[in-house]
């Protein structure tokens, strides 16, 4: 793979500095990422880590020990680890600017799994294929491996994925004699006879407001129905077809039939988990760290009253889905010390320490086996029991107009789901804006 200007080693300075690690030949030669040393050696060397904090499972910050377990087998690897932004925007946008204009620090970044279509559009992370064997991707579950690449090539080590999840009121399904809801239209059935009864106040909430995570509810029930909202290469909008619309007005069926309050369409994350934990309501969609919240009696009035599933989906199917979140790693194609680079970027994402994630990591480890593990069973966590079956469907990220993307999506989707739009008008609309937007025009 040939590297352009803003591409790999762009930089005389980065091109000198990779020369002299690897004893290369001049660097006029160092045009090829197969010519990449990945060899670390013995000399002392340090790196830059760029990286948000990731917590442990009690609260904490699980870098430290990522690093000291790394060390292990590298003691002559320095990590300086270099603090990010904890908005993911703020965070892309900090790392483009710099990158674009060729730093070569942060060697690795921890970053945000919807960055690969525009990293890889933009040359901001070094094409990963060529430089691990064919079969270390297998270890990941296929929307995952979806996610991490564009076009058949890789541009992110997955560290840890996030799913959704259905939090519900254990206490309440008992008081009533209920069952755990198996589909989407007995959670309806439910959540009406539970707010008949005067406990809760809603039955359903999840995110709705006019941002990222609408998007992300939006996914998960149109791949509920058998749907996306693009083609497989992400060059076309199918927001119009029968699976998305049916997803849509399912969802917007939610709010007209008082199952979700209107309210929920101004709710991120917080808002929604706040409206669970407060006792109003019976069901909640949210990511995995939600349920740890909730069943926390210094956060939550209902700590030992809940349960958790997956998202069901309609009668009629097995399959349960959820959008993926998640983080990884990606190479900083300008970095002076690609072997090491590479080194910390790949321990990340295997089996060492994804271990380490499942025994004091409060996020779920990408790696399928490690969810299945013995140490995921000891760490009895009903996350990772349910993220093992879990259908992942990733967003359309695999563009570099993803943002734009995604906003096409959002936008008509609440409007929808608040009977602004008819659910035709609403995704001839969407489709419509999508279709600017993957053409890289502005909406």
């Amino acid at each position: 793979m040939q590297i352009d200007r803003r591409g790999l080693l762009a930089g005389a300075a980065g091109l000198a500095g990779v020369a002299a690690l690897a004893g290369c030949a001049p660097r006029a030669e160092r045009t090829e990422i197969g010519d990449w040393p990945t060899e670390v050696g013995d000399e002392p060397v340090t790196i830059d880590w760029w990286s948000a904090n990731i917590a442990t499972n009690e609260g904490g910050d699980l870098r430290p020990r990522l690093i000291e377990e790394f060390n292990k087998q590298y003691p002559n690897v320095r990590i300086n680890l270099v603090a990010a932004p904890a908005d993911t925007d703020t965070n892309r946008t900090t790392l483009t600017t710099q990158i674009a204009a060729g730093s070569q620090s942060p060697d690795v970044i921890h970053g945000d799994i919807a960055w690969p279509g525009q990293f890889a559009e933009n040359s901001l992370a070094t094409p990963l294929s060529t430089l691990v064997p064919d079969d270390f991707w297998d270890q990941y579950p296929e929307g995952l491996r979806s996610a991490a690449s564009v076009d058949g090539e890789y541009y992110m080590f997955p560290v840890y994925i996030d799913n959704s999840f259905l939090v519900y009121r254990q206490d309440l399904l008992d008081k009533h004699g209920f069952q755990v809801p198996g589909s989407w239209e007995e959670v309806v059935e439910t959540s009406k006879a539970l707010i008949d009864t005067g406990d809760v106040d809603y039955g359903f909430v999840f995110q709705g407001n006019v941002y990222e995570g609408m998007t992300c509810n939006a996914v998960e029930f149109v791949a509920d129905a058998g749907g996306r909202f693009t083609d497989e290469d992400v060059t076309e909008s199918t927001a119009t077809s029968s699976e998305a619309r049916r997803g849509l007005e399912f969802m917007a069926s939610l709010v007209s039939e008082g199952v979700t309050p209107r309210a929920s369409l101004t709710y991120i994350e917080q808002a929604s988990l706040d409206a669970f934990t407060t006792g109003r309501a019976a069901f909640l969609r949210n990511w995995s760290y939600a349920y740890d919240t909730a069943n926390s009696p210094d956060a939550s009035s209902v700590a030992g009253k809940i349960g958790i599933r997956s998202r069901p989906g309609f009668d009629g199917t097995d399959e349960t889905h959820t959008t993926i979140g998640g983080w990884g790693s990606y190479i900083n194609p300008h970095t002076a010390k690609p072997a090491v680079a590479l080194a910390w970027a790949r321990w990340l994402a295997d089996e060492d320490a994804q271990q380490l994630i499942v025994r004091e990591g409060g996020v779920i480890p990408a790696r399928t086996a490690s969810l299945t593990s013995p140490d995921a069973k000891a760490a009895a966590k009903p996350q990772y029991e349910i993220a093992a079956d879990y259908t992942l469907v990733p967003r359309p990220t695999a563009t570099a107009f993803y943002p734009k993307v995604s906003q096409g999506i959002y936008v008509n989707a609440n409007s929808i789901a608040a009977g602004q739009s008819a659910v035709e008008t609403g995704t001839s609309r969407m489709q419509r804006q999508m279709d600017v937007a993957l053409a890289g025009q502005a909406l």
